[in-house]
């Protein structure tokens, strides 16, 4: 068992506190069948899209490592959709674990994973359950942004840079307030009409300040996924309505269309998420 020494506050009931679960053993196929469904919350080829953008950061910022140790908070995305990135990051990797504070999402991935070498811990990301420097590398996108009060952001990314190892990477996405969208939004999530809940995020230049002041150096940023998902929602659901199958096409193409942006300074307002990449040090 990865990490056996789990406990929380020297107590013995782990299982209320971080519960491990380890992936099944099951025939391959079957899992490479079950991960690649529809999201019902997204639009299949956007999940392919965020999957594909996502993977892409990762490895790129993690570059020649060989991290053996990795940690990715949420499981949302493993354990409901098509844009899960965890199962496939890190072929290499002795141990990838998944955490989160819904058992249900921490159950669903484990049924998804692949064969062996992972760990899904139910467990709170602003007072985890793993030893101080336990991961190489920690990715947490999207996670820190659902939290109500902003001491909770900074009390979960205080926690990350506790459980990196020195010279460890720590990879952070959070909703990009400098969307003109991103305010409809959460206006939207806080009357349940959007599949999730958004809470307190991060300027790009705030997120890099709270970085390096628990004590990590910044070494890229970026802005991901330019796609306005209030918008493109309701044209791509229109789509399938009309068209079915024939809609993956036009949708393809708003998807590139969209994906421009990119391209421009405004990028920082189009984009999702904004990405930092910080280093520990040895």
């Amino acid at each position: 068992m990865f990490f056996p020494e789990l406990r929380v506050g020297g107590a013995d009931d782990m299982a209320e506190h971080a519960q491990i679960l380890h992936a099944p053993v099951a025939a391959p196929a079957a899992h490479a069948a079950s991960r690649g469904g529809a999201s019902w919350y997204l639009d299949p080829l956007a999940a392919e899209q965020k999957r594909r953008i996502h993977q892409e950061l990762v490895r790129r910022w993690t570059g020649k490592t060989s991290p053996q140790t990795v940690l990715k908070t949420d499981l949302f995305e493993e354990a409901n959709g098509a844009d899960w990135i965890l199962f496939d990051l890190f072929p290499g990797a002795e141990h990838v674990v998944g955490m989160d504070i819904e058992s249900d999402y921490v159950t669903g991935a484990r049924g998804r994973a692949p064969l062996s070498g992972f760990s899904f811990v139910v467990t709170d990301v602003r007072a985890t359950a793993f030893p101080t420097g336990s991961f190489d590398v920690v990715i947490s996108n999207s996670t820190l942004d659902h939290f109500e009060t902003r001491e909770d952001l900074r009390a979960a990314l205080k926690e990350l840079v506790r459980v990196l190892r020195p010279g460890g990477t720590l990879i952070v996405t959070l909703d990009n307030p400098a969307n003109p969208l991103y305010a409809a939004l959460r206006w939207m999530s806080r009357r349940r009409w959007a599949p999730f809940s958004l809470g307190q995020t991060a300027s790009q230049k705030q997120l890099n300040r709270w970085l390096e002041e628990f004590g990590l150096q910044v070494t890229a940023n970026d802005w991901l996924i330019h796609n306005p998902r209030i918008i493109s929602t309701g044209i791509f659901l229109a789509l399938r309505r009309m068209l079915g199958r024939y809609a993956d096409g036009p949708i393809r193409a708003l998807l590139a269309l969209f994906a421009l942006s990119n391209r421009f300074p405004t990028r920082r307002f189009s984009a999702c998420f904004v990405a930092a990449r910080a280093q520990k040090a040895l």
